[in-house]
């Protein structure tokens, strides 16, 4: 998932620190992949591939640290193709997983879940002894990859680590598409100077990360102690989708980067309906106590640095 939202950051991060960074993307159409993500980086092996496919061997073989970013993560998307979905986010996983244990079984592996294996989840804040009642298919498919990671972990040695991702936002994630989560939309939106249209009340709150938050989570969970574990990742202070919106627009009435966006109210489409958890907030006290990572970004901060990133490359819009 190196061409990814997420994994982008993550790879520009492991280059600063002086890694040798190799990376593999299927850049699957109407997904987060982006070769601009990468394009000022040299020195970066490029492969790509799905996981699945038998030339990530290479890619694979000799790598101290793998990891694993690559997903579908349209809700939407995944109820209209669900086997596609499927593919992608738990048959991939175990094909790449295999390749892992037949060309390097020594290799240290961080895994990328989300809390929608929650679903609507029984108690707030989720904290990770939580039963996983996923809701649409994505849910049940990147839960599937998760449990596949900790499978090959405690069973055959595979010493892997998996982290439920809230919703993240930041630099270099795909602007362009309406099922990709709420909060690029709300970018793309206010930059645009386009009206906000929040389904139902608005009050359905979340915890969100700043993606570099995502990066040093990622970055701590190569620990020893955290194989064969599963962890929470998200903020300690959350938001309802209202209160995100309208901060969006004054940052960026300050910014100067966006102007006439405002937040309106609309009924709930079905589709969004069916799948829709609810509000949702994560209590992230395992990866605090055990790896001691902790967020450090606040809203106002994270947004502000986004749409100040934005501004400057209008090419994502």
């Amino acid at each position: 998932g190196g061409y990814g939202f997420i994994g982008s950051n993550l790879v520009h991060r492991l280059v600063r620190e002086g890694a040798r960074v190799r990376t593999v993307d299927a850049l699957v159409d109407g997904h987060g992949g982006d070769p601009r993500n990468l394009a000022a980086l040299d020195g970066v092996e490029r492969l790509e591939a799905r996981l699945g496919d038998p030339r990530v061997a290479g890619l694979v073989d000799g790598a101290d640290v793998i990891f694993n970013v690559a997903g579908q993560v349209s809700h939407t998307a995944s109820m209209r193709d669900p086997l596609t979905d499927l593919e992608l986010n738990a048959l991939d996983h175990a094909r790449f997983l295999e390749t892992v244990r037949r060309v390097n079984p020594a290799a240290r592996i961080v895994h990328t879940s989300t809390r929608q294996v929650y679903g609507r989840a029984e108690r707030l804040p989720a904290d990770e002894t939580v039963a996983a009642h996923p809701v649409d298919v994505n849910g049940v498919a990147k839960w599937a990859g998760e449990k596949l990671h900790m499978v090959y972990s405690q069973a055959l040695g595979i010493r892997s680590t998996a982290l439920r991702l809230t919703n993240t936002y930041g630099p270099r994630q795909r602007l362009t598409s309406d099922e990709l989560g709420v909060l690029p939309v709300f970018v793309r939106k206010v930059l645009r100077g386009e009206p906000i249209d929040l389904f139902g009340d608005g009050s359905q709150r979340r915890d969100c990360l700043y993606v570099d938050d995502v990066v040093a989570a990622l970055l701590s969970a190569t620990a020893d102690r955290a194989v064969g574990r599963y962890y929470n990742v998200g903020h300690h202070t959350d938001h309802s989708l209202a209160e995100i919106a309208t901060t969006m627009v004054a940052v960026a009435g300050e910014l100067g980067a966006g102007h006439g966006s405002e937040v309106r109210l609309v009924p709930w489409p079905d589709e969004h309906a069916r799948v829709d958890i609810g509000s949702f907030t994560t209590d992230s006290s395992r990866i605090a106590d055990e790896l001691g990572w902790r967020a450090q970004v606040d809203l106002v901060d994270g947004v502000r640095a986004t749409l100040a990133f934005y501004r400057d490359h209008p090419e994502y819009l």
